[in-house]
Order: C-alpha cells, then sequence, then structure tokens
C-alpha cells in the first residue's frame, strides 16, 4: 500500500510555485501477480519429525532432549504443545532442546515452526511429561525409603535424589562388578547345574545345598514339579573354601569333588541307584546307557522321563 499526492504545476521542479495540489491518496494492491512465494529454501523439503530420545522427563522441564528427523536448519524453533522454544542444531538430522516446564503432568505433541509457520502438525512427536508427586512414582519412593541402605546421620526421610542414587549405587553393587576369580565362577556353575538336574531332596537335605556360609545374595530354584526351592549362596571371593556335599547323586553320573583346586572329578566306578557309570575323567559323559533313554527300571530316574527343566 503506497500513499501520495498529484501536484500541479508550470515546471517540472514542484519545488516552487505549484497550482493545485490533491488530497492524499493510496492505492491498495490485491493481486498475488509478481509475489515470491515465502520459502525456506527452494533446494530444501518440509522438516519432519521422526523420533524423540528421550520421549519422557519431568514436568519441572530443563531436560536435554534429541529430536531425530529430517530437513533440520538453523532457526528451526521447537514447539512443546504450545510452549515455544529454542533449538540448537547438530546435524540436518539431530536437534536439541531443553523441555520447557509444564504445570500438569500428560502428553504434548512436539512441532516445529520457523517465522511463525508451523511444520508437522500431520504427524507430530510426542512427549511425556511426569510429575514426582504421582501415586506410582511416590509409592515407588516409599518402597525405596524402606530397603535402602542407611547411613549414620540420615533424617527420617531422604530426599528421592539421595534415594535414586542410593538405590543406583547398590544395583551397580550387585550386579555391575566383574567376577574374575575362576574358581568362584566354577562353583556357582556347579550349584546351578546340581540344583536344576538333581533329585528334589527331602528337607533335611536341603542344608547341604546351601553351603556354610549365609550369604546376603540368594537365589531361589524351583526344583522340577515339586516346586521345591532350593537356595543357593553365592560365596564371596575372601572365601575360598568351599565344601560339597558328596551323598548328592547327579544324574550325570558324577560325585563333585572336595577340593576347591581340583578341575576334575573323580573317577566313579560305583552303581548308583541302579544306574551304572563308567569311569569319567575331564566331565566325561556316562558310558552307560544314554540318560533317560536306558534301562532304568529300578532308578529313580525312569520317573523322570517327562522333565522340564525351568527357564533360568
Amino acid at each position: 500500500m503506497r500513499r501520495f499526492q498529484v501536484v500541479v504545476s508550470t515546471t517540472v521542479n514542484v519545488d516552487g510555485h505549484v497550482l493545485a495540489v490533491s488530497d492524499n491518496m493510496f492505492v491498495h494492491n490485491n493481486s498475488k501477480h509478481g509475489r515470491r512465494a515465502r520459502r525456506l529454501d527452494p533446494s530444501e523439503a518440509t522438516p519432519c519429525i521422526k523420533a524423540i530420545s528421550p520421549s519422557e522427563g519431568w514436568t519441572t522441564g530443563g531436560a536435554t532432549v534429541i529430536l531425530i528427523g529430517d530437513n533440520f536448519f538453523d532457526g528451526l524453533q521447537v514447539v512443546f504443545g504450545t510452549m515455544l522454544v529454542w533449538s540448537e542444531l547438530i546435524t540436518p538430522h539431530a536437534i536439541r532442546v531443553q523441555t520447557p516446564p509444564r504445570h500438569i503432568p500428560g502428553v504434548v505433541e512436539v512441532t516445529l515452526s520457523y517465522k511463525s509457520k508451523q511444520f508437522c502438525k500431520g504427524a507430530p512427536g510426542r512427549f511425556v511429561y511426569t510429575a514426582l508427586n504421582e501415586p506410582t512414582i511416590d509409592y515407588g519412593f516409599q518402597r525405596l525409603q524402606k530397603v535402602i541402605p542407611r547411613h549414620p546421620g540420615d533424617p527420617e526421610r531422604l530426599p528421592k535424589e539421595v534415594l535414586l542414587k542410593r538405590a543406583a549405587d547398590l544395583v551397580e553393587a550387585l550386579y555391575g562388578m566383574p567376577h574374575n576369580n575362576q574358581e568362584i565362577i566354577l562353583k556357582r556353575a556347579a550349584d546351578l547345574t546340581e540344583a536344576l538336574y538333581s533329585v528334589p531332596r527331602s528337607h533335611n537335605q536341603l542344608p547341604s545345598l546351601t553351603g556354610s556360609a549365609a550369604h546376603s545374595g540368594m537365589m531361589g530354584v524351583n526344583s522340577f514339579s515339586s516346586q521345591l526351592a532350593v537356595n543357593i549362596s553365592e560365596a564371596s571371593q575372601a572365601d575360598q573354601g568351599y565344601s560339597r556335599n558328596s551323598n548328592s547323586v547327579s544324574p550325570r553320573g558324577y560325585v563333585p569333588s572336595s577340593t576347591p583346586q581340583q578341575s576334575n572329578y573323580n573317577t566313579i566306578t560305583s552303581t548308583m541307584n541302579g544306574y551304572g557309570a563308567a569311569g569319567m575323567t575331564n566331565l566325561g559323559v556316562p558310558g552307560s546307557p544314554s540318560f533317560l533313554n536306558g534301562s532304568t527300571a529300578n532308578s529313580a530316574y525312569a520317573t523322570m522321563a517327562g522333565l522340564i527343566v525351568p527357564p533360568m
């Protein structure tokens, strides 16, 4: 839209005396002819979001989120619901952004914006806001409060950050410690093998499986159809002495050695429960008819043809 005046004068130069001057006039052109389309770049396609990582965070905001997609460029903004935030371009396929705060938990749509034009409205990303005071999370913190180790001088209720840190330390200590001691590894493998493949024992025989040292890390193993829980204690690395009950008969046809340094099992020439086992060395298989397929009419293993080992 342009404003102008019409001037009547006897000369080309209108700086001097003029005969007449019109009022202010304007011309408004509604035609789109000759206009250039407002395109970001003719060589680039429309940006789109394919994934958001992580896809959830706290309602307090401030979490770093990476948007994965195509055709990203510098200056592109990210919209969480109705909240517009600036982004940091990493590559044309990745954008880093800080999540804005939100007063209520829930799912919001994530879109892109540039110069008041929004993208990805048809296929927006989704981000889940979670509140720290939700019932399920509060219940989880209450459970952690009861089992997390306490230190001298701790308050009655530990802060949530302290609870999470101690829980993470405890999990790393239990499951993240590498076991380089070969004897401990072999002992645990032998314990599991004996518990899975042995005949269910009576209650007065259970202590022979648990070993001499009571430990905090116990694992319950269901022994076949009797659902007998066998506790296998993990020996500490400091405790190198280990003795296995020689009265426990294994269907594999061998008796474990009572010496921890001995890597080979003793040769067995006797017949156990009517199941003949030939001489064995170096963890060999029985020389008698194959397990569960031979003549074992008088054996305790004749009733175990339908044996199914439970999954670990």
